[in-house]
């Protein structure tokens, strides 16, 4: 296959499938990992696509919300080093907010130990995972979004106005050099910034590969946030 024709493919597979790791284009394609990071380096340079999270994204998308599925498989060895952190900062009898964000998802199985913990989330998927026997978990509820197996919109924000939270845990999509977090998701947004706002410590989970990273929505800044959690040196501690 020549190259001109194998990027063509590429091309055409994200114009259906929006997303792609570069080991399923290898899969597709019948080509080494290495051709084909070699070809997204050239697309991307002709402004066809975008690099994220170790896949890619036609360039018209990527400000779209990235699937969950793609989300959970990248990054897994690190998203759990990070929510394990994440875990160890909740002390017993804590009332914590979980946004549906695939790292902090990680956070439940290494809860075991901790007494009269109380989470509120988003995220269906979390019920459906192994709970520690003295957790308690609550749902938001509010409108349903199948493709990524979450709460959000009026009754969700509303429902968490009621709450009062020792500790919220969030991610996102992107943040800034200068400490900007956003997101392609407007709806998780909005629920993300009422979880903040009803949390007395904020922690944001962080994987290098959102470094520098802009999306359409800006959640805050690093200067809302009590403590990120990140597996790399952050923008502005490079000179500390």
């Amino acid at each position: 296959m020549i190259i001109m024709e194998r990027r063509e493919k590429i091309l055409s597979y994200l114009e259906k499938k929006r997303t792609a790791t570069v080991r399923e284009l290898a899969g597709v394609l019948y080509i080494s990992e290495a051709s084909v990071r070699r070809d997204l380096e050239a697309l991307e340079k002709a402004g066809q696509v975008r690099r994220i999270y170790g896949g890619v994204v036609l360039e018209k998308f990527h400000n779209a919300v990235v699937p969950l599925g793609f989300r959970e498989s990248e990054h897994s060895q690190i998203k759990e080093e990070l929510a394990r952190r994440a875990a160890e900062m909740i002390g017993d009898g804590d009332t914590v907010m979980l946004d549906a964000s695939s790292t902090v998802r990680r956070m439940i199985k290494y809860l075991g130990g901790k007494r009269g913990i109380k989470i509120i989330t988003n995220n269906l998927r979390i019920f459906s995972d192994e709970l520690p026997s003295d957790v308690q978990l609550y749902c938001t509820g509010g409108l349903f979004n199948a493709q990524n197996a979450l709460f959000f919109g009026a009754g969700a924000e509303r429902y968490l106005r009621s709450i009062n939270a020792d500790k919220c845990f969030f991610s996102s999509q992107g943040i800034s050099e200068d400490g900007r977090i956003s997101d392609a998701s407007e709806e998780e947004t909005a629920l993300r910034r009422v979880m903040l706002s009803r949390a007395e410590r904020k922690i944001f989970l962080c994987d290098g590969s959102k470094l520098g990273i802009k999306r359409m929505f800006t959640l805050c800044g690093r200067e809302d946030v009590d403590e990120i959690i990140c597996n790399v040196k952050l923008p502005w501690e490079e000179n500390q």
